[in-house]
Parts: C-alpha cells; structure tokens; sequence
C-alpha cells in the first residue's frame, strides 16, 4: 500500500529522487550503436531504457515496422542511472533509501559505497543510508545487469523449465510479458520504473493493513488496523474511522509493542460497498498517526469499503459450482483480463480511462493476469470509485517455476508486500495463485521435462495461501486458472471451478461454445485486428492483411494468422488484403466472442465469464476488446449488449455446428435479468425474410425473476425456416434487437445494400444518420476513419454504437463525438461518410470495388 501522508503533521520527511538521471551504457553485444556507447542519456525517472533512449532519438519507436528487432541489445546490455542531490542530516533522525521498483537486476551505490541490491523487479526496496550520505551534494548510481544474462545463469545452474515460448522468464522475477507474448513484443528492458526517494525520520508507519468483516447479518462492521512500526519504544497509534461524509465513526489508541499495534473499530449499520451494477461505492476513511511524548512521528491515510467477498462452491450433477459473493449476493460476472497496459509501465497513463471503458461496456470484473504487475494504487483507487471487481493473480504463468531458495524466498516477500497494500480496497476481491501453470503440468508435456524437480506447486499450495492466512484472510483464493479443486483433476475439466475455453479459437468454430456448460469461465477470447489507423500507423506502406510481412509480425498468437482466417471462411468468402479484409477480421471477433458469452449467460450452472482481453500493450492483432490507442473495436460494442443488465437473446435448444446453429430441437427466446427486481418482457419475435418481408410474428410476454433466467421456445411459424438461406428471426424488446440467422453470411442469400447517409452537427457532436434500402447486417460506423476529415486525432474520436441491424427503409443514427470534449465544428464530404460506414453485406461477393479508407 501507499501510504498517503500529511506532511504537516508527521515528523517523516522525504528527499525526492525522481527527475532527469544521467544513463550511461556500461557494456553489452557488439550490435550496440556507436553513439549509444559514448553517450550521456538524460533518462527520465520513473522510466525504463527504453523510454530515455527513446526519447534521446537514439532508438525508433520499437513497436512501428521492424523496431522491435533493432532492439533487442538493450535488453542484453549493462547500463547505469546516475544522479547528484542534496542531504542535510537531522539530529535524532535516520535516513533510508525507498526504490519501490528497481527492474530488474540492479546495485545501488551512493558517494560509491555499496547500499543494497535488487534481484526483483516487483518488490520495494528500502536501505539505510546514514552511513554512507554526506552533509551537502551527494551522487546515487543503480546499475543495472541485463535480467536476460541472469535468467540464462539460473536456468543453467537449476535447469531448464518448460513454458510456450523458447524464453527464460521463468528463471527470473521480472514481468513474464517483458520477454514477448502471443499479443505482445520482446522489448527485455530495465530501469527505475517506479518512485525512488530518501525518507529522514524517527519513527515511521511502515505498514498499515486494515482488515473489514462483516458480521450480525451485515448490520455490523469490524474492522481491524494492523500497524507495524518501525521506531523508537513507547509510540503511540491512533486510529480514526470517518464515514463517506467526513464523519468520524468509530477511534480508539493503542501503546505499540513489539513493534506492532493493533485497533479493532466497529461501525453499526455500515453503508455497504457494492459492485457497480449492484449498488453504490461508499468508501469511509481510516486516519492512523504515530506519536511519542515529544510529538508526533507519522501519519497516514487510506479509504476502506464496508463489504464482505466469498467464493461459493457447491457440488452439482455436473460437478462442482462456483461463484463470487459479495455481501452474500452472488455476483454475475461479466469480465475482462487485464494485461499491461504498455509494453513500458512508466507509460501506463491511461488506467483510469481504461477501466472506465470497460465499465461503460457493462463489465463488473477486471482479472490482472499473472504475467504482468501487481497493480498500481492509482488502478485499485479507480475500481474502488467505479465498482469495478479484482482478481488478481499472483505474478506466475503459463511455466513451471523453480523452487530453489532464493526464489521461494524473493515470491513470498512479493506476496507480503502485495497482499499488504492493497488490503485496504474494497475492490479487491479475488487472489489467485498464477495464470495456467497447473494447466501446463497437465497437458504441456512438463513432466517428462521437470522430472522430480519442483514445478511451481509449494507456491500455489503452500506459500501463497500461507501469506494470506497470515496478512489478510478475508479474502478468497483460488490456487490457479484454470483450476478445478485439485492438483490431481484435470483444469481443462469445464465441470468443476474455473476453466478456460480456447477449443473454438483454437481448432473449430466459435458456434462451439455451445458445446459447454461450465461452471465459471476465467478465459475465453477471440483474436482481431486494431482499428484501421492504428494498424496502418505501424505497417508503414504495406496493405493489411495476412500478405503483408509487419501485419504478420504484429501478429504474436500461435499460428495466429491461419486461425484468423480459419475463422473467417465459415461465414465470409476469404477476402483481399485491405479494409475488407480487415473488417471481416474484425466482424467475426465480435459476433464470436458475443456468441460464446451470450450462451454462457443462459446457462443455469455458469456464474460468469471473463474475456481475454480488455486493452493491448501495442498495436497489435489480438483478443483486446479495446486497442493499444484506445479505440474500442467492434468486440467491444457486442460485449456491451452482450454483459448488458437485461439480455435477450436467441438460443438453440440442442446446439448445432457453424453450418446448422439451430440444431435439430428448436430454438428458444431467452431473458437473463441480473436485476434485484422481476422483469415483465415484451417481445416481438418475427420471422423475416432477407427483402425485410415479414414471414411469421408473435408477440411474447415473459417475467424473468430477479437474478434470474426465463426461457421460451419460439413457435414452430417462428423457429424453423423452410428457406435457411434466406430468412432471419429478429426479435426486437426493449432491451433492443436480437437476431438469429438460420446459415451463416456465406451459405446466405444475403446481399450488397446501399446506404443512404446524411450528416449534421448538434452539441458539438456530428450526427451520422444511415439509411438502409435493403437488409442491412451489423452496421459499424468506424470514427478512426472520420479523423483526417475532421482534423482530429484518430484516437480522440468515439462513437456511440455499432453493429446495428436494419430492415429496409429503417434508420440508424451514429452520434461521433471527441472524447475531450472539443465540439467537431465541420461535417464531412458524404463519400468520407461511407467510407466509414461498413456492414456485413460489403463482404457479400460484389462487382464494385473497394475504396481504400484514408489514414
């Protein structure tokens, strides 16, 4: 935790070391530039190498054409951070050096005498700095060792440990994804990647760790202020509880002993902390200060939400179920997995806004996948505001891992470390022990590689679930993902615990996803390509597509361009190179990944499902729902219905393949209400034919219950089609429009349609209204597209919906608008308009060519 201090009233002071450093290559392989060896770096800290050489224009962005290849000496150099400051010692009181995050192999020196050494990038570091700090100017140096070097001694001296990539991440606690990922770049860097400062004190707060159960029914809160201490004997804690309003609520004192004080403060009735869809976010505030007889020492502040978390498991006919509870309420999960958020974390600025767009998509969990960082303050702060769920996975995936001493030492002081600081926020609610590890020992051949060696299991049985015991058991833990209870069981088993679901992407149809029937989903997803913009701004003068050598190189997924195009071919004739393939790419990953999560929500036995993934670390094709420049893909638009409060939708009652969706049995209209409250539906269930002629219709009242599903099946007149190819059901409710189409795209008799469009300017918005003359499947208006015209930024752009289907002479209004809040004053050319503007039918086999949209 970071602890939020009041100058003002705290004897603690800091030095802040963050600034412009000199950075100095030290050594490294031959293919080092010339005028990098010689030259002095100004190198922004918090930064990475990357990002100072970056910024000294000594490297290109490695992300746009071959850069990433041009790189890699900097990941297999020696480098050195220097800096000159000035210390004044104070009588009576110490001074440490705090380095909250040293990546990854790194020794500290100050005036040339050694002070501490880092061997993780995870962990904060803090030393004692009297010794060797001089009363005026003073100079710090952190050289750094290339993490690539040190991981290849572990593994030499320990062995190799098996894992997807021929990398040796395991070998080392840096972030997995730093070595490469299949969405994500090997740009193997170091640096001081977060605040590094000197703290002069005499007594300090050196953790806070407040605990919050709920008990009598909820009516009452306990909560628990564990404070340790380093200072001198006979301090003094107090503790002060506020409610939402500034209130105080509950305070109590305690002598510290041993180092440690502990509070309990109870609060009656307690306005509860709910997820967003659920209720509000009332965050009270907890004010701790340190104190002896001559005045005060420390303080700190945290906020703190009054709810209670559980993970609920109970046996099935199927197996075994298993759900989140939060303030006893079962929670339906609609998720997103989060990555880092840019291959450099110092350059994660966009947290916030990220979580607001996943919240604006309906989502009410983000998992922090275990290959990445443990979250910033700054992220669980604005989860805490929004109401948006953590799972959080404890920094392991998909390898084995050695337990050597020094490993299993350097894990459990990141659990300490981790589980401490954020114990404070309410939306936290998940830990897990690592990201398809268990997996790997099951069907990645690892145990004829591993032998009798350790593989990872004392971290997720033993030392993990020790920490939590000890530091904060009220929340729940999950020893892997997937898991399915044991070591022993099979954590592909979708019938127990968390799974995940790769068959469809992998090897079939995502019309496969009605083959299961899990009991939670921890991933799922479906690969696409960025918005057109994005893409085209990092392939230089190549068209997308899979002939294009930089689009296949910003493809990181196994066989990932065959699976792209496999995936295609069901439901669209393969197209050419440029937006038309593009655009099927994209189409298809929405309506797969909203198939897949639209079935799961009418199955009785699934408590949810998180997608992978929410946002790109670089402007990739991948399985993000909202791309590296922050433009949300057509995926995200599906999922926003498809998480949506009230859904209703389509399903078949015996599931067919990609070819026969229906299946044999019929279909069925269903609604999933997560409401606290029963729904009263009405819906208007038409059997169309592709002219928009209306062929069969009923209406349907339907009550859902609260938190529940209702189910009826579609009439023969409605359901069945003697003319697959050429009909549609629509269902059309309050809850908008679903539709079902008995073939898909390519087996249709679906055809081009023409738009009619018009444009006009309200409240600094520009309106795009399109009208169709035929049946017109899954409208996107794509506002990257508007930006030259509109003499924006393309990422400043965002419109309101997408994927909209219309019956001839229907209408659909785009409203385009820019995200900071600059009104668009101009309206564009209507050609510029249907450029942006693309639906299903553009990929029906049409004579008329394309036109290139401008960048």
């Amino acid at each position: 935790m970071t602890l939020t201090r009041e100058p003002s009233a705290t004897a603690l002071t800091v030095t802040d070391l963050a600034g412009v450093w000199e950075l100095i290559w030290e050594s490294g392989p031959p293919s080092v530039p010339k005028d990098v060896r010689t030259a002095s770096i100004p190198a922004r800290v918090p930064g990475e190498l990357h990002t100072a050489l970056i910024e000294a224009n000594l490297i290109g962005d490695p992300a746009v054409g071959w850069g990433e290849l041009s790189q890699v000496w900097v990941g297999r150099s020696r480098w050195v951070y220097r800096r000159t400051f000035q210390w004044w010692p104070a009588p009576g009181l110490r001074t440490e050096l705090v380095a909250e995050g040293l990546d990854t192999i790194a020794e500290v020196f100050v005036n040339g005498r050694l002070v501490g050494a880092s061997r993780d990038q995870h962990l904060v570091h803090r030393w004692a700095a009297d010794r060797v700090l001089e009363p005026g100017d003073n100079t710090i140096e952190v050289h750094f060792d290339s993490a690539w070097d040190a991981a290849v001694v572990h593994e030499q001296i320990h062995g190799a440990l098996p894992n997807p990539y021929d990398e040796p991440y395991a070998h080392v606690r840096k972030a997995a994804a730093n070595f490469g990922w299949d969405w994500g770049p090997h740009f193997l860097t170091a640096g001081i990647w977060r605040d590094i400062r000197l703290e002069t004190f005499a007594g300090r707060i050196s953790e806070l760790r407040p605990l919050v159960e709920l008990e009598q029914a909820r009516s009452l809160a306990r909560v628990t202020v564990n404070v340790e201490v380093d200072g001198p004997p006979d301090t003094l804690v107090r503790a002060t509880l506020t409610d939402p309003r500034g209130r105080s609520v509950a305070a109590g004192k305690v002598q510290v002993r041993g180092g440690r004080a502990v509070i309990v403060l109870t609060v009656e009735h307690p306005e509860l902390w709910w997820p967003a869809d659920l209720g509000d976010q009332p965050l009270y505030g907890l004010a701790v200060a340190l104190e002896n007889s001559a005045g005060p020492l420390d303080a700190a502040n945290v906020r703190l939400g009054m709810r209670s978390v559980e993970v609920c498991e109970t046996p099935d006919r199927v197996g075994t179920r298993w759900g989140i509870l939060v303030n006893g309420v079962p929670i339906m999960v609609h998720g997103y997995n989060w990555i880092p958020d840019d291959t450099f974390a110092s350059r994660e600025t966009r947290v916030p806004e990220r979580i607001r767009q996943a919240l604006e998509g309906n989502a009410n969990l983000l998992r922090i996948w275990g290959g990445g960082y443990f979250v910033s303050e700054e992220f669980l702060d604005t989860c805490d505001e929004l109401g948006m769920l953590v799972w959080h996975d404890f920094l392991f995936a998909c390898s084995a891992y050695c337990e050597d001493d020094e490993m299993l030492a350097l894990v459990e002081a990141e659990a300490e470390q981790a589980v401490a600081r954020m114990s404070p926020h309410p939306s936290l609610a998940v830990w897990c022990g690592g990201n398809e590890t268990v997996l790997g020992r099951h069907h990645w051949g690892w145990v004829d590689q591993i032998g009798d060696r350790g593989w990872g299991a004392r971290y997720y049985l033993d030392i993990l679930p020790g920490v939590l015991a000890r530091l904060d058991p009220t929340r729940p833990y999950v020893p892997n993902a997937p898991w399915s209870g044991s070591l022993d069981l099979d954590p592909e088993l979708d019938s127990h615990g968390p799974s995940n679901l790769w068959d469809a992407w992998n090897f079939v149809d995502y019309a496969h996803y009605r083959d299961h029937d899990p009991a939670f989903v921890a991933e799922m997803g479906w690969c696409g390509p960025p918005a057109w913009t994005t893409l085209r701004q990092v392939v230089g003068d190549e068209i997308p597509g899979p002939a294009s050598p930089l689009t296949r190189h910003h493809m990181r997924a196994i066989d990932g361009m065959h699976k792209l195009t496999r995936g295609i071919q069901p439901h669209f004739a393969i197209q050419e190179d440029g937006p038309n393939w593009h655009f099927a790419a994209q189409l298809v990953q929405a309506r797969a990944v909203a198939t897949g999560i639209e079935w799961l929500r009418t199955r009785e036995r699934c408590s949810g499902a998180i997608v992978w993934q929410l946002n790109d670390c670089w402007p990739a094709i991948s399985w993000s729902a909202i791309d590296y420049a922050g433009l949300e893909k057509p995926l995200w638009y599906a999922l926003r219905r498809a998480f949506a409060p009230v859904l209703v939708t389509i399903q078949p009652l015996a599931p067919g393949g990609s070819f026969n969706p229906s299946g044999q049995a019929g279909l069925e209209a269903v609604i999933v209400n997560d409401g606290a409250r029963g729904l009263d539906m009405n819906i208007v269930a038409r059997r169309v034919d592709l002219s928009g002629r209306t062929l069969g219709t009923v209406d349907l009242a339907i009550c859902a219950p609260a938190r529940g599903i209702a189910r009826r099946v579609l009439p023969s007149e409605i359901g069945s089609s003697e003319d697959p190819a050429g009909e549609l059901i629509v269902l059309d409710s309050a809850a908008g429009r679903s539709v079902w189409a008995f073939l898909p795209d390519r087996a249709s008799a679906l055809k081009p349609t023409a738009l009619e469009v018009e444009a006009d300017l309200r409240g600094g918005s520009l309106w795009v209204t399109a009208e169709a003359s035929g049946l017109t499947r899954d409208l996107c208006l794509f506002p990257d597209r508007l930006a030259g015209a509109l003499g924006a930024p393309a990422a400043a752009l965002r419109v309101d919906q997408m994927l909209v289907t219309l019956m001839p002479g229907e209408r659909a209004e785009f409203r385009v608008a820019r995200r900071d809040g600059v009104p668009i004053k101009a309206a564009p050319h209507p050609e510029v308009l249907r450029r942006a503007l693309r639906c299903a039918n553009d990929l029906i086999p049409s004579p008329l060519p394309v036109a290139m949209p401008s960048t």
